[in-house]
């Protein structure tokens, strides 16, 4: 199949997330209400503040406002228009990088798996990047309890690939790769519906993986230093892939996708409901417009990041 592989699997990928999607949209949602629309018994339970009904924020489903009616009888349509179509970024990204991974692949030079013809790894990432997108559409679209662990799982295909990807930077793991990241996804994803009513919990896990991400980062470096014969040789080599250029490119590609994350999370959280960006009947809604497009950003920034980083056989051989 070669380089056109990727073209393949994005159009496979888009097509079992998106026409179920679209159905739904068509025909109607289960019945049954997200725990954050606080719809009980096809009642909305508006919250109380200081003993007083708290009617301007009855529900918990990040800001934008929605028919209670709509979710309760499971009718067609789309309940937070702004917060699930701005996912769509997330069909555009994701091509983006198939072009990307496409060209590296024709450059003639290999620097890590990324650029191999022969591997899905590369793949898989286009995937968890489509998947981070439309798994939240199918959540804000639906605002049914039944749908919405898609949401969650996908920040889990997303967040799991960053340490087990690290991990195989350095060590050609074989499909090891694919089993480990697998159970990542399913434990994160078991865990986050058993525990879905604890507050924050799918934010929490994410939290877990992005830290495992991070020591994981750290390890191998110290693999590194190590195998080179301790700190100096390591820095030395530091030193000359900065004069090289490809050092710079990576930190920069690095921090500019640590800053999205950065951004987006604080605009995740300023724009919960009843929070100081939260305008529940406005066009402008920072949850779908920041918070989803600055993730996606970090996406391609990270691959870019990755593409720079040569693996172990190619840097420290």
């Amino acid at each position: 199949m070669g380089s056109a592989k990727g073209f393949v699997a994005w159009g496979v990928c888009l097509v079992v997330l998106m026409v179920p999607f679209l159905i739904f949209v068509s025909v109607g949602w289960p019945a049954n209400p997200d725990d954050c629309t606080n719809i009980v018994n096809h009642v909305q339970v508006v919250p109380l503040v200081d003993g007083v009904p708290d009617v301007d924020h009855p529900d918990s489903c990040y800001c934008e406002a929605f028919d209670p009616a709509q979710v309760d009888t499971g009718a067609a349509g789309i309940r937070q228009p702004v917060n699930t179509l701005s996912n769509l970024y997330a069909i555009a990204s994701s091509l983006v990088l198939v072009f990307l991974i496409r060209r590296d692949r024709e450059s003639g030079v290999v620097k890590n798996v990324f650029y191999y013809t022969e591997s899905w790894v590369p793949e898989v990432w286009v995937f968890a990047v489509m998947f981070l997108g439309l798994g939240s559409m199918w959540f804000h679209a639906s605002l049914s309890g039944t749908v919405s662990w898609f949401d969650s799982m996908s920040m889990y295909v997303f967040a799991a690939f960053l340490p087990v990807y690290t991990v195989r930077r350095r060590f050609n793991i074989g499909v090891f790769f694919y089993c480990a990241y697998a159970v990542l996804v399913i434990v994160f994803t078991m865990v986050g519906r058993i525990l879905h009513k604890v507050d924050l919990i799918s934010m929490k896990l994410i939290a877990t993986l992005i830290g495992v991400y991070f020591l994981t980062e750290i390890g191998v470096k110290i693999v590194d230093m190590v195998k080179l014969g301790g700190p100096s040789p390591w820095w030395d080599r530091v030193k000359a892939g900065w004069e090289d250029g490809w050092v710079k490119r990576a930190l920069l590609y690095w921090g500019i996708g640590v800053a999205c994350f950065g951004f987006a999370t604080m605009f995740q959280i300023l724009s919960q409901t009843g929070g100081p960006m939260c305008w529940k009947d406005s066009w402008f809604q920072p949850h779908g417009l920041l918070w989803h497009t600055l993730a996606g950003a970090m996406a391609v920034m990270v691959y870019l990041y990755w593409r720079e980083l040569p693996d172990e056989d190619v840097r420290v051989s």
